[in-house]
C-alpha cells in the first residue's frame, strides 16, 4: 500500500497546470544548457564575458588608428560594446537554435518535455547571459572613463523585447529547417556573419549614405542597434531607427516561427526529422 506521503505527492503533481509543468521543464532545461554549456571549462562563466570584449578591443584598437575619440557623439568602446550585444543576442540564439533538436533527442522521450521547450530555455539563456554580460561591461567602461548617461529605460525594455522576439522567431524556423535540411546547418551560420558587417556596430545609421540609407534600414539589426544605442544613451538621438519597424519584425518572425513549429513540432518530436 503506498504512504500516504506518496499519495499527496501523486496527487499535487496530478493537479499541476500545463502552464506549471512548461515553466518547470524550461527551467530544468535552462539549467541543464547552463551547465552543459560552461560546466566543463575552466574559466566556466568567464567565457561568456570574453568574447564580447575581445570584439571591443579589437575594434577600438583599429579605431585608434584613426585618431578619432567618438563616433556619433559617444566614446568608440562604449559605441562597440552597444552594437556588439545586439548583435551576439541574435546571433548566439540563431545558431543555438540549429543543434536544439539534435542535441536534446534524449530529452523527448519524457512526456512533458517538448521541442518549443528546448528552442526557449536556449533563447532565454542567450538573453540572461546578454544582458548579464552588458550589465558588467558597460559600467567598467564607465569606471575606465567612458562617460554615458543612460536615457530611456522603459524604451530600452521594448527594444530587447522586441529584439528577443525576432531572434527567437528566427531561432524557431532554422531550429526547425535544421533537421529537415542538414546543409543548413553549414550554410545559415556563414549567412548570418555579414550581419556583423551591416548591423550597425562599427557605424551609425546616419553616416550611412542617403542613396543607401533606405535598404540599410530594412535589416532589423540595425534597427536594433540603433534603438539600443537611443535607450541607453543621452547623446545619442537616432532618427533613423523606428520601434515600429522593428515591433512589426519581431511580430512577424515570432509568428512565422510559431507557425512552422505548429505543423512541424510533431515529427520533431518521434524522429527528429520533419516528414
Amino acid at each position: 500500500m503506498p504512504s500516504t506521503d506518496q499519495t499527496t505527492n501523486v496527487m499535487r503533481i496530478q493537479r499541476q497546470t500545463p502552464w506549471q509543468i512548461q515553466k518547470a521543464v524550461v527551467f530544468a532545461v535552462l539549467i541543464r544548457e547552463l551547465r552543459t554549456r560552461f560546466g566543463r571549462y575552466r574559466l566556466g562563466y568567464l567565457w561568456a564575458i570574453l568574447e564580447p570584449i575581445s570584439l571591443i578591443v579589437i575594434l577600438s584598437a583599429v579605431r585608434l588608428l584613426f585618431g578619432e575619440n567618438e563616433i556619433a557623439g559617444l566614446p568608440f568602446p562604449v559605441f562597440f560594446a552597444s552594437g556588439i550585444t545586439a548583435y551576439l543576442l541574435f546571433n548566439h540564439i540563431t545558431t543555438s537554435s540549429l543543434y536544439a533538436v539534435e542535441s536534446n533527442q534524449g530529452l523527448f522521450n519524457y512526456q512533458r518535455v517538448k521541442p518549443f521547450d528546448v528552442f526557449f530555455a536556449r533563447a532565454l539563456l542567450e538573453l540572461l547571459i546578454s544582458t548579464s554580460t552588458a550589465a558588467i561591461i558597460l559600467p567598467a567602461l564607465y569606471c575606465l572613463g567612458f562617460h554615458f548617461t543612460i536615457n530611456n529605460t522603459l524604451l530600452l525594455i521594448a527594444v530587447v523585447a522586441c529584439l528577443f522576439s525576432f531572434s527567437f522567431g528566427i531561432g524557431l524556423i532554422v531550429g526547425i529547417v535544421g533537421p529537415l535540411w542538414r546543409e543548413s546547418q553549414k550554410i545559415i551560420p556563414v549567412l548570418i556573419r555579414p550581419l556583423f558587417f551591416i548591423s550597425g556596430i562599427f557605424f551609425a545609421a546616419g553616416d550611412v549614405p542617403e542613396n543607401l540609407q533606405g535598404l540599410a534600414l530594412v535589416n532589423p539589426l540595425l534597427q536594433a542597434t540603433e534603438l539600443l544605442r537611443e535607450a541607453l544613451f543621452l547623446n545619442y538621438q537616432s532618427h533613423e531607427g523606428s520601434l515600429f519597424v522593428l515591433f512589426c519584425w519581431a511580430l512577424f518572425t515570432l509568428f512565422l516561427g510559431l507557425g512552422f513549429y505548429r505543423i512541424m513540432g510533431k515529427s520533431l518530436i518521434t524522429s527528429g526529422k520533419i516528414r
